[in-house]
């Protein structure tokens, strides 16, 4: 891999420095990785796969007119076809009002990289698995252990362009996923899961497999509610998906531009309830999508964004930032979360050209467990997980709860049967009465339990 890697990086650097020579502004996206997955399926281990990949991807401008074209192929000829594919699209590009790339800067010291996840044999990661499995299945003869995945990667990513960036770092990543379900007489429960998003090999396969099989056994015996307005709780899986999805679509320099942020011409004002604060940490130690530079090459940075419920920056990559004059704040990404058909297609990575995405998007934790919010209502909810997505621009959120609990005296009742969570995430976020500190990590995300007066919960 380490070859790969100085072939490819020497091989871009020639070209870009061909562009220079011609006086045509391009850059460079380039990664060279290995990944290795095991993947679960009904209690049993289904496959193994090793995966090498290297690529560059080449966005070259000519009068604010941009192309782009990329490449897995690592040959001199086949880089110098690809620049000059991304140049002839520039040539038929629409203008880009305000584009620029980033110049030189100077990049944090993070921690990315483990050397125990590049030389773990695929034979361990098979018995990480195996215990994970058993710790699940062990904590109830009626759980079953649907589905899961282990996933060590590492390897490299740089950018060098015709500004002076020329910069380039090692990572690794393990990703460990578990889901289950209950069968007993008849009555299958609904899917839950756990995971752990990592930088390093320190994943205790028990306790996943452990939490799994809880969570699976707390669903048997649901019950249908009535439709009620009242407190929710949000546990971190639920604000980790769709209420995130709203922050971000607002927070993004490119929605602001457009107009259609809810936030738009908002700075300085307040967005949210005092308890509500929101940062991207673009350097958190071990965080999952921690970076030295963001994928235009400018150096990674943590940005408040909401500060007591104020709203104090935008997310930008260095064109939204230089249209909107506002500070780069490093979150150009080829490879954001989220759902997206285009990009389910073509790719990520070198194979996509960058937008805008938090590095780690942090609600800042309370001191207040889970429990003790749960103990300071007297009638309501708790959603730990729900299926839906949010509107973009509105925030408007219709979600199926998969995970929910019906909460009485400060006591949870019962697991929720059908029904729906209904509303507006910036109404949410507004009526927040409690914050937890059960912060846990996703893969864009570090995020505790928020609880929310005057949620619409409808019943099955």
């Amino acid at each position: 891999m380490d070859e790969t890697w100085e072939l490819l990086r020497n091989l871009v650097l020639k070209c870009i420095r061909d562009f220079e020579k011609k006086g045509v502004e391009a850059e460079a996206f380039f990664t060279a990785d290995r990944t290795t997955e095991v993947t679960i399926r009904n209690s049993e281990i289904l496959t193994q796969n090793n995966l090498d990949d290297a690529g560059a991807g080449f966005r070259v401008i000519k009068d604010g007119r941009v192309g782009f074209a990329s490449t897995n192929t690592v040959t001199e000829e086949a880089l110098v076809k690809t620049g000059k594919k991304a140049s002839a699209a520039a040539g038929v590009s629409s203008e880009i009002p305000g584009f620029t790339l980033p110049g030189p800067g100077d990049v944090p010291d993070v921690g990315l990289y483990d050397p125990e996840v590049a030389h773990t044999p695929v034979e361990d990661m098979v018995d990480l698995a195996q215990r994970m499995i058993a710790a699940a299945e062990g904590t109830d003869p009626r759980v079953v252990a649907k589905s899961g995945l282990v996933k060590f990667q590492h390897g490299w990513r740089g950018v060098i362009n015709t500004q002076g960036v020329n910069v380039e770092e090692q990572g690794s990543r393990t990703a460990v996923i578990l889901g289950g379900v209950g069968e007993d007489t008849g009555e299958v429960t609904g899917y839950c899961s756990d995971f752990v998003f990592s930088r390093t090999k320190d994943v205790d396969p028990e306790v996943l497999g452990t939490s799994v099989g809880r969570k699976v056994c707390d669903m048997f015996g649901p019950k249908p509610v009535k439709t009620c307005k009242g407190p929710v709780i949000f546990g971190p899986d639920a604000n980790s998906y769709q209420l995130a999805d709203v922050l971000i679509d607002a927070l993004k320099g490119e929605t602001v531009i457009t107009g259609r942020s809810f936030w738009t011409e908002s700075l300085e004002q307040k967005v949210a309830s005092d308890m509500f604060t929101v940062t991207d940490r673009g350097t958190l130690e071990n965080g999952f999508s921690s970076r030295t530079f963001d994928d235009e090459g400018y150096p990674s940075q943590d940005t408040v964004l909401i500060h007591k419920g104020v709203l104090k920056h935008y997310l930008h990559l260095s064109t939204t930032a230089h249209v909107l004059n506002q500070e780069n704040t490093g979150n150009a990404s080829r490879s954001p979360g989220g759902f997206d058909m285009t990009r389910n297609i073509i790719g990520s990575g070198y194979r996509a050209q960058p937008e805008i995405y938090p590095s780690t998007l942090v609600i800042r934790p309370g001191e207040k467990s889970k429990e003790e919010l749960i103990s300071e209502v007297e009638k309501g909810v708790l959603i730990e997980s729900m299926d839906g997505f949010a509107q973009q621009g509105s925030g408007v959120i219709s979600a199926r709860l998969s995970r929910a609990f019906f909460i009485k005296n400060g006591t949870i009742q019962h697991p929720i049967k059908g029904g729906m969570v209904s509303g507006v995430g910036f109404d949410w976020i507004n009526h927040i009465s409690g914050v937890g500190s059960d912060a846990k990590q996703f893969d864009h995300a570090v995020v505790p339990s928020l609880r929310v007066e005057d949620v619409t919960v409808v019943g099955a």
